[in-house]
Formats: C-alpha cells, sequence, structure tokens
C-alpha cells in the first residue's frame, strides 16, 4: 500500500518494520536498518523536522557525506544512502527493494532523437532477421548508445551529418586499453552504418570508414581442480542446515555432470525422470536438448533437499532461495554459493578461479584423463562444436607430451661457425 502523506519518522519507520516482519526477515536484517534509522532520527529532532519525505533523507544524507558520487563510495557509505532511498520508495510505493540504492542505479540508456529511433529500428530488424537473444540485443543497444552519446556531445542531431571525420574522432575517443571492447563496438558500429545505407536511411556507405582492429581473442587456460580438490570442496559442505543441503546439490550438478549455472539454477522438476534416473533439459546458453545420467549420489542429494530442507513454495523449480517469498535461485545464487564453498574448503588457490566454471572445467579435465573420446566430452558438456571442447585439450598435459617432437642433434661443427651458415 502507499504511505500516506505527513507522515511522522515514527510512523514510516514502524510500518516498514512490521511490513519487513512479514516478509520474514531476520534480527539482523532488521538491525542493518535500524543502524541507519536511529542517527536519521536524531538528525530529524536536532533539525526540528516533524514530518518524513525525500528531501529530509537527501539533507540526512548530505550530512553525513557532504557532496558524492554513488559509485565512489565505500560499502558502508553505500550502506547508509541504499537504506535511506530505500525508506522513501517504501513511503512512495508501499514496495521494499534490497540491495543497490533504487534511486541511485545506472539509467536505463534512452534512444532519443532521429538517430535514436534509427537505432532502435536497426536492433529491432537483427533482432527479428537473426533470431537475437536478449544479452546481444543489449549488447547492441550499449555499443550504440555510447555512439550516439558521443554524437550529442558533438551536437549531431541528423542522419545526414554522420560524416567520415565525425567517425574517425569516436574511434578516436575509444579507450586504447580496452581492445577487446573496442572491437566489438566497433563491429556493430559497422553494422549499423551499413543498415543506414541499404535501407536508404543514408545517402553513403559509411561502413568502409570503420577500421576494426585485427583483435583475436586468445582462450584462456581453463581453471580446474584435480579430482582431490573435488572430493575436499564437497566433504566440506555442511549439510546439517537447510542451506547446506541446497548447496550440497548445487555443488555436484556442476562437478559430476558440468552443468552451468544458467541451467543449475533453472532445473525444473519435469526436468527430472526418476523412473529412467536421468535429467533431460534444454539448455539456456545453446538451446541444446541434453541427456545426462541421474548418478546415485546427485538423485540422492536433490532428494535431501527436497524432502528435509526446501522452503513450501509455488515454484516449479527444483531450487530455491531461502528467504522469504522463497523464488527461484538465480545463476548468481549459484555463483556465489559455489564459490563460498570452494573458498571455504581449505585447497589452495591461488592463480585459479574460484567460481562454479572451475568445476565445469574439472568435470571436462577429469574425462580427458581419463581418454574419453572428444565427440562424448562435447556431448557430455552439451557444446554445439567440438571445436569448443578442444580448449580442455590445452590443459590435458599427458596428452600434451605425446604431441611433442623429437629435436634432432646438432653437430659439433655448427657451433664452430664463424658467421657463415654451413650447409
Amino acid at each position: 500500500m502507499i504511505m500516506k502523506e505527513n507522515q511522522t519518522i515514527d510512523e514510516l519507520l514502524n510500518e516498514f518494520e512490521k511490513h519487513l516482519r512479514t516478509l520474514q526477515r531476520g534480527r539482523y536484517t532488521l538491525r542493518g536498518y535500524w543502524q541507519i534509522w536511529k542517527p536519521l532520527k536524531r538528525f530529524m529532532a536536532a533539525e526540528g523536522i516533524m514530518y518524513y519525505d525525500k528531501s529530509v533523507g537527501d539533507q540526512f544524507i548530505k550530512s553525513k557525506l557532504g557532496e558524492y558520487e554513488y559509485a565512489s563510495l565505500d560499502r558502508m557509505q553505500r550502506h547508509l544512502v541504499n537504506k535511506v532511498d530505500a525508506l522513501y520508495v517504501f513511503q512512495s510505493t508501499g514496495q521494499v527493494f534490497f540491495g543497490t540504492a533504487p534511486l541511485r542505479r545506472t539509467p536505463p540508456k534512452l534512444l532519443t532523437g532521429e538517430i535514436g529511433v534509427a537505432i532502435q529500428d536497426f536492433i529491432s530488424y537483427k533482432a527479428a532477421t537473426f533470431a537475437l537473444s536478449k544479452s546481444t540485443q543489449n549488447h547492441h543497444l550499449n555499443a550504440l548508445h555510447g555512439f550516439l552519446t558521443f554524437l550529442s556531445s558533438k551536437e549531431v542531431k541528423s542522419i545526414v551529418d554522420i560524416n567520415e571525420v565525425y567517425l574517425v574522432s569516436f574511434m578516436k575517443s575509444l579507450d586504447p586499453t580496452t581492445l577487446a571492447t573496442n572491437h566489438s563496438k566497433l563491429g556493430v558500429l559497422k553494422s549499423f552504418l551499413t543498415y543506414l545505407y541499404t535501407e536508404k536511411i543514408h545517402n553513403k556507405d559509411y561502413s568502409d570508414v570503420i577500421q576494426r582492429t585485427n583483435y583475436k581473442s586468445q582462450p584462456k587456460l581453463p581453471s580446474f581442480f584435480s579430482a582431490e580438490d573435488i572430493t575436499c570442496i564437497i566433504e566440506k559442505i555442511d549439510r546439517g542446515n537447510p542451506s547446506g543441503k541446497r548447496d550440497y546439490a548445487l555443488v555436484l550438478l556442476a562437478a559430476k555432470l558440468g552443468l552451468r549455472v544458467s541451467d543449475i539454477a533453472r532445473l525444473k522438476f519435469e526436468n527430472i525422470n526418476w523412473d529412467k534416473g536421468i535429467i533431460e533439459i534444454v539448455q539456456f546458453k545453446t538451446q541444446k536438448e541434453i541427456v545426462l545420467p541421474l548418478l546415485p549420489e546427485i538423485g540422492n542429494a536433490i532428494i535431501d533437499y527436497l524432502k528435509y530442507a526446501r522452503p513450501v513454495s509455488n515454484e516449479p523449480y527444483c531450487f530455491v532461495q531461502h528467504i522469504y517469498p522463497f523464488k527461484r535461485i538465480t545463476p548468481d545464487d549459484v555463483t556465489g554459493k559455489i564459490g563460498i564453498h570452494i573458498r571455504r574448503s581449505g585447497i589452495v588457490l591461488k592463480n585459479r578461479h574460484k567460481g562454479a566454471h572451475a568445476l565445469r572445467h574439472s568435470f571436462a579435465t577429469q574425462l580427458l584423463e581419463n581418454k574419453t573420446p572428444l565427440p562424448v566430452i562435447s556431448e557430455a558438456l552439451g557444446h554445439s562444436r567440438t571445436a569448443s571442447t578442444m580448449l580442455y585439450l590445452r590443459v590435458d598435459k599427458q596428452q600434451l607430451k605425446q604431441c611433442a617432437l623429437d629435436v634432432p642433434m646438432v653437430a659439433p661443427a655448427f657451433y664452430q661457425q664463424k658467421g657463415v651458415f654451413v650447409s
């Protein structure tokens, strides 16, 4: 419900706390809010302010932080801003936002003016023609919004005013240290300029002006853990509490089946065929259907979680958050939980990634060590191309040794030459 106007701080705080309790937030969460609310009440009393509104919150923040940029604040300063912003949002909407301050979040990228409309049409055309994913559409938006912002700074508002001078100037304005990002941005811009010409929106094709770099991304060596490390990670998970039972199943799915976090988070009850002992999913990343064995260890872990730990929820997904309203976990949740257990395991992590994807790499590496054929590994990982799986060959030291060539002995006379090559 929307809060009434002319509301005293005590009335507002009581309503807010009451709402938090209906959301089953614990005493530690409430204490975090009161750490900010108490100084806020003292500030209002000292200033003789009776009713709370957004301007009061802004005054309080300014009294603590002065003039500031939200992005430059440290964790505790952001905590202050977040809690004050949340108070006003609750007062005006009756809703509670957790995390980043709702009034300080990055504003949406707006495509305005004639050029902005053309960019919107271009992205819509590409999405419809090539079935672009949402993330790819956002990538196009981000790349071209930067170009639009640059043109606006040069007071270029019409498409016909876009010319070689501005394009070259824009390329020079890009950060030279972000080669991969620049390479990607310029590719989108080149495509946009081609679109303007082919659709007769611009009378000249300026796409040739965009000289894409020769940057080629070299895939990094995957971080992976040994079989002993994986065992240590799994054994150190405390399954004596609901979250531990859930996290144990999450880790097993990543380590024993090589599932991506996006697919673990989206695992539904209908994906598990208990009679046949298989898991059938359509991968989120590749949209490829894969069938995996429901290993007894994984099946027992899921049953243990569903019977004794999963909160009552109408969600069709197997794994849910353990705070009200018990929504399904997100891929970020899975990444965070698995990362915590990797760090808690005590294994050596120097120069290795600590995230969930390292467990997927470890699964593939162990299959290689067991001399599993590459096409079989590719199928197990759900790769759409075997070439993606070949990356793991670079970490298989035994197979790499077999590729080494013998170096022929060099005759001693070779080293006795005096500046002349002797055949």
